[in-house]
């Protein structure tokens, strides 16, 4: 039992227009979902999160709207937003060479931290695609951490509402650190009413859960079919 501790909801939120795509996409969703989202987050200090945006939708922020850089790095100094990292591009890492895995990652470092000020420790998943051979050049681009889907466990016997916080995945020295990101969640935020996710979480809690991650895309808030309102 766990009644009189806290439940711990661990937020991270990816967001991504790949290299090349129309402006016009871009534009719909800084308008759609980015900068609503920031936007609500800077007025709720207290609610804190991991973001991700890849490297070349950072670039665009750049370009065309420094001021949601601006609000960004307010959020990280502030304490209230810890931006990951990950592959520059978006590429599928598994399918690239270790040293491209390592050099697209520290490219994205270098760029989260001139744009920001913060030095990430923590990496998303291109389309959430993992494999254990991703340890190594991972911890060697400096990641300490990451998100993978609660099917990986599930496949290896574990029960999704058993998983909480994060294990530790080591190959030959090197660790890693490992968030099961909940597939209940991503299927209740933001399609389901909040009181739903909520009853959910505190059920959790009576078990003895401690911390729940939820992990999936910034385009299901805004972008997607009737979520914009």
């Amino acid at each position: 039992m766990n009644s009189n501790g806290k439940m711990n909801l661990l937020i991270a939120v990816h967001s991504h227009q790949p290299e090349g795509n129309f402006e016009w996409i871009f534009a719909e969703g800084y308008e759609k979902a980015y900068l609503p989202f920031l936007t609500i987050l800077h007025r709720h200090p207290k609610i804190k999160m991991a973001l991700h945006y890849t490297g070349c939708l950072l670039d665009w922020f750049a370009n065309k709207h420094p001021e949601f850089i601006k609000m960004l790095k307010e959020l990280v100094k502030r304490g209230q937003v810890e931006v990951l990292s990950g592959g520059y591009y978006e590429p599928i890492l598994p399918l690239i060479p270790e040293r491209d895995i390592i050099g697209q990652i520290r490219l994205m470092n270098e760029k989260v931290e001139e744009f920001t000020g913060y030095v990430p420790s923590g990496a998303w998943l291109a389309e959430r695609v993992w494999e254990p051979t991703l340890i190594k050049p991972m911890a060697k681009a400096g990641i300490k951490y990451t998100i993978v889907d609660d099917s990986h466990f599930v496949n290896v016997g574990k029960k999704p509402d058993e998983l909480s916080g994060y294990y530790v995945t080591e190959d030959e020295g090197q660790k890693l650190l490992i968030f099961p990101g909940s597939e209940k969640l991503r299927y209740s935020m933001p399609f389901k009413l909040p009181h739903e996710t909520i009853n959910y979480l505190r059920d959790l809690k009576e078990k003895g859960i401690v911390a729940k991650a939820f992990a999936d895309d910034g385009e299901k808030f805004g972008i997607w079919p009737e979520t914009f309102k």
